[in-house]
């Protein structure tokens, strides 16, 4: 019977030994496949959609605001100019209401 001792053994050899997996990287492509974009964090992707319906989201507030401030600046407007014609009338006046100066008569 043959003795065989440690130091006289080879090394594990990397291809026969199972303990020793050996993981090789995949070839890269040189172009991406058609129809398939960059992978995107789906949480990313849902705070760029929140961003964007808020972004929206403001821009119709302030368009309504701008509206609602225009509507109540022609109504100061018409009731500023009522007043004054309501004044002219209980003072006694005659010809209170303003004429038109684009207005000629032929």
């Amino acid at each position: 019977m043959r003795l065989i001792s440690k130091s006289n053994q080879d090394p594990p050899s990397r291809f026969t030994d199972p303990r020793i997996i050996e993981f090789r990287p995949r070839p890269r492509a040189l172009s991406p496949k058609p129809g398939r974009g960059p992978i995107i964090d789906p949480l990313r992707q849902l705070d760029i959609d929140a961003d964007r319906l808020r972004m929206q989201q403001n821009l119709a507030a302030a368009i309504v605001l701008v509206v609602l401030m225009s509507a109540g600046l022609w109504v100061v407007h018409e009731l500023n100019a009522s007043s004054r014609i309501l004044t002219c009338l209980e003072a006694g006046h005659r010809n209170c209401l303003p004429l038109d100066q684009a207005w000629r008569p032929n």
